[in-house]
């Protein structure tokens, strides 16, 4: 019982030192005095219960003021003046984009120019400004040649072009048409023996192509929507050595924006005849191609088939070829893969033989090439828009690749006809090409061809390599300076294939083409030009007994009005 009376006595003492800690006193910095209770015994009747006396605040209202004041009586008007103010407004200019400046646009232009061997040039272009429904022109285009060559007969040579053409612009369609017609003369010339052995009239080569084309096309730019295109085109070709060819070629295609991708479907039916010295027959060739291209990310899937066939005086046969590319941007317009696989059937003319060797002799065979299979695969890298390299390799399988050869006739010089081989192609192709702005550029590219023959021994007139490299140099924006070299290895020819009863194959040596070129921009419409051509006074011959002029040059000026 006394411990318990101690206890609560000691809680009462404690509660009275914080009531004490809490006072004024305490506020005003009197320390509390120390109490030291000692052992007395205290006798509590009942359950002691401590209370904290009422604090009472101070009151911070203010009394009332009964004191009387009186306000005078306040009156006041406005006076007003005017400000003056030498200040004056100016229109803001609205802001706007900037149109780019519209490049003036010439109604034509010519290039003049005269050269050695007694070469002359002009080509002239005309054609309509800017409109919104067409476009029309008319060109003409003309390189001669009346040199000679020592110790052959006379190379006289003439090239002439004129053309028409024209385009006219609808809400849904286009129609293209075009016209021409070209005359080429060449001199047989392959021959050691003196020029005058030969008149000009007997050499002479003269060939004519007349040719045209009509076109129409959908320009609706919504897939979704089917799109169309189809043509007619002709040409005939003639020689006053009494060959004729002509030919008629339609085509038709559209394409479609399908759930998985792009339908497209395109087909064409060629019809020609050709009448030769010694014989006559009809040629026909059709074709069919469809294709599905689905575009995945990064990916592009072009798959289809190849369908073709040809026809001769009504017997012919019909192929189908598949088709198949697929392609990869690595890197979005910096690095891509491609790959594919495919075949078709070339068709071969005597126009098209004409513009790769003009000596060729009566009665050429014509025949086309089968593509029986052709796989190839590829790079392309470009590094911060300045350099581009590409790359590719391929694998062709081949039937009846025409090769031109000259035939021997003592009464005659050199002439040349095509036969046909079976070959087992592996090409490789690489460029690059360099661009810093428009100050400077340059390219080179190399392509090596490794053809396994059939018959033949060797593959004749096609080099193994190619080289060559070109470049442009801009001083001021004023003077242009351009340099081209190429490079084409040995070449394989036959030699008098009917002067010995074996056939005898020859080398064709290898040479080096040096070419240099400066252009003057004296005006936006005035400019002077000069080219140095084969600069090494190499003499190279490109078909059997027939050498290239060596040095040669020629100056001039271009002008648009």
């Amino acid at each position: 019982m006394k411990n318990l009376n101690k206890y609560f006595l000691l809680t009462f003492v404690v509660a009275i030192q914080i009531f004490v800690a809490a006072s004024p006193l305490y506020a005003q910095g009197t320390e509390p005095k120390s109490v030291n209770i000692g052992n007395e015994d205290v006798t509590i009747v009942k359950d002691y219960t401590p209370v904290l006396n009422d604090a009472f605040k101070i009151n911070i209202v203010p009394e009332g003021d009964n004191s009387a004041l009186t306000a005078p009586k306040l009156s006041y008007s406005i006076d007003p003046k005017p400000m003056n103010s030498n200040f004056n407004l100016s229109p803001i200019k609205p802001v706007r984009i900037k149109d780019d400046a519209i490049k003036k646009l010439y109604h034509g232009f010519v290039k003049a120019g005269y050269g050695m061997e007694n070469m002359p040039l002009l080509n002239f272009y005309y054609n309509s400004l800017r409109a919104k429904n067409y476009t029309a022109g008319i060109k003409y285009n003309h390189l001669s040649s009346t040199g000679g060559i020592n110790d052959f007969g006379s190379p006289n040579n003439s090239n002439n072009e004129i053309g028409l053409f024209g385009t006219r612009f609808f809400e849904k369609l286009t129609l293209n048409g075009e016209f021409n017609y070209v005359r080429d003369v060449v001199h047989y010339y392959g021959y050691k023996n003196p020029p005058e052995l030969f008149s000009k009239a007997e050499t002479k080569h003269l060939m004519n192509d007349i040719n045209g084309s009509f076109k129409i096309k959908s320009n609706d730019r919504d897939l979704d929507k089917l799109q169309y295109r189809g043509g007619i085109s002709f040409y005939n070709f003639n020689d006053n050595r009494s060959s004729t060819e002509s030919n008629v070629n339609v085509s038709l295609g559209g394409g479609k924006r399908i759930d998985i991708g792009l339908i497209t479907v395109d087909a064409s039916v060629d019809v020609g005849k050709i009448d030769a010295k010694n014989f006559d027959y009809t040629r026909s060739n059709y074709r069919f191609y469809p294709r599905l291209t689905i575009n995945k990310d990064l990916f592009q899937i072009i798959a289809g088939v190849n369908i073709a066939g040809e026809s001769e005086d009504g017997s012919g046969a019909l192929k189908i070829y598949p088709h198949l590319r697929a392609s990869y941007q690595v890197i979005n317009d910096a690095f891509s893969l491609y790959g594919e696989i495919t075949g078709d059937l070339q068709r071969n003319d005597l126009r098209s033989y004409s513009k790769q060797n003009p000596f060729f002799r009566d009665n050429v065979l014509l025949s086309n090439t089968d593509k029986q299979i052709a796989v190839s695969g590829g790079t392309t890298i470009k590094l911060e828009h300045d350099l581009m390299l590409i790359a590719s390799a391929g694998y062709t399988k081949l039937k009846s690749m025409p090769f031109f050869y000259n035939e021997y006739d003592t009464l005659f010089p050199t002439t040349f006809n095509v036969v046909y081989d079976d070959v087992n192609l592996f090409t490789v192709k690489g460029s690059v090409e360099y661009k810093m702005a428009e100050k400077i550029t340059l390219a080179a590219n190399v392509e090596f061809n490794n053809y396994k023959t059939d018959q033949l021994k060797e593959a004749l007139y096609i080099p193994t390599i190619k080289f060559g490299i070109n470049g442009q140099y801009a001083i001021a924006q004023k003077i242009f300076i351009k340099a081209d070299v190429f490079y084409n290895g040995e070449a394989n020819a036959i030699e008098n294939v009917n002067k010995t009863p074996e056939t005898r194959y020859v080398k064709l040596k290898s040479f080096v083409d040096l070419n240099l070129g400066v252009d003057y921009r004296y005006s936006k419409v005035l400019s002077i030009f000069a080219n140095l051509n084969n600069l090494g006074f190499a003499r190279y011959y490109r078909y059997y007994n027939y050498p290239s002029y060596r040095f040669n040059a020629m100056a001039g000026l271009t002008y648009s009005f």
